[in-house]
């Protein structure tokens, strides 16, 4: 064969070779996935939030799975849930688990129990890495035209009780980041806190993942208002924690911060480069009733500001359209069917 021969040959390698060393133009892993933007930017809103998976739930109703467990979130999922939301807390051996409270209900705390300690204790318990992989299931876009498996997860601020020198925030919010990383959900999640200072240790650690700052009605209240609601004595700390906040220990149970103005928590979200706002309804609903609108414009200033405005919790059909109609982008429920149903509306 001779060397003009050869040419057309060489030709044809040589396009190949171009083909095979330029780009491919696969498509991203995460085209196949649903995604939290996919949600929160949807056209139907506002959409359901599944709390504590399938809704709150400690084994008084036998008829929905227990709250906070893979049984509760695969439930929520499977029957339409896009987003669902989870607590977390910290054992012993520092593993990550779903639970409302950083205590059991004899006052035992979850940190000084190994994770099989405390499986023992409450079998039902489940990891926030199993319920992650199985909320990554549910996000491949090939078993569904609808968005799903997507995760919200409050990171519980330690209680007094459980953590009185208030030590244990970096760790806790490391290794909640960690198991997110681990599972590969960084785009199918979003932070939830109270606590300013877990925002912002989450935004050190993974500036990419998304936060939101929550706003409960008893942040807004004097010391001797809180008492007199909750019965329980209000002791003011000296907590800095960058936000130059007032913080305080509710009884043994709670450490927040409060805002004695709501620009205060306003500028806290900013702050924080928070993605989103949850607010407690009671908030709302007594900002309406004071003053009809003010309820409203409050969640149009957050839409302003680009922030998504989620609002807990509501199980009724009036309470889910009358918060609709202030604006929320999505509602917590504990009754699925209902939210399902009034998605959009």
């Amino acid at each position: 064969m001779s060397i003009k021969s050869l040419h057309p040959i060489l030709n044809l390698l040589f396009i190949l070779l171009l083909i095979s060393s330029g780009p491919t133009f696969a498509k991203d892993a995460h085209d196949h996935q649903w995604q939290l933007d996919d949600v929160l930017l949807s056209d139907t809103l506002p959409f359901a939030i599944g709390h504590r998976g399938y809704g709150e739930n400690l084994g008084e109703d036998p008829d929905k799975p227990i709250e906070n467990t893979v049984t509760s979130v695969t439930q929520a999922f499977r029957e339409g849930v896009q987003i669902i939301e989870v607590d977390v807390v910290m054992t012993k051996d520092k593993h990550i688990v779903a639970l409302h409270d950083d205590y059991l209900d004899d006052f035992t705390c979850v940190n000084t129990l190994k994770f099989k300690q405390l499986k023992k204790r409450l079998d039902q318990v489940s990891s926030l890495k199993r319920i992650l992989q199985t909320a990554r299931q549910f996000t491949q876009k090939r078993h569904t035209d609808r968005p799903s498996g997507q995760v919200i997860i409050e990171i519980k601020t330690p209680s007094p009780l459980c953590d009185p020198a208030d030590a244990t925030l970096p760790t806790l919010v490391k290794n909640v980041l960690n198991t997110i990383k681990h599972t590969k959900m960084d785009n199918q999640v979003l932070i939830e806190s109270f606590s300013p200072e877990i925002l912002a240790l989450a935004k050190e650690e993974s500036p990419n993942i998304p936060t939101m700052l929550t706003l409960s009605l008893l942040q807004l209240l004097t010391a001797e208002q809180v008492e007199a609601v909750t019965g329980l004595p209000v002791v003011l700390i000296d907590k800095d924690a960058g936000f130059g906040l007032q913080w305080a220990e509710i009884g043994p149970f709670f450490r927040l911060p409060a805002y004695p103005l709501i620009n205060e928590y306003i500028q806290t979200l900013l702050q924080t480069d928070a993605l989103a706002a949850s607010l407690d309804s009671l908030f709302l609903g007594q900002a309406e009733q004071t003053l009809p609108g003010s309820g409203s414009d409050f969640i149009n200033q957050l839409h302003l500001l680009g922030l998504s405005v989620l609002v807990y919790t509501i199980d009724t059909e009036p309470e889910w359209l009358f918060y609709s109609s202030l604006g929320a982008d999505g509602i917590y429920t504990n009754n699925i069917p209902l939210g399902l149903t009034l998605e959009g509306q």
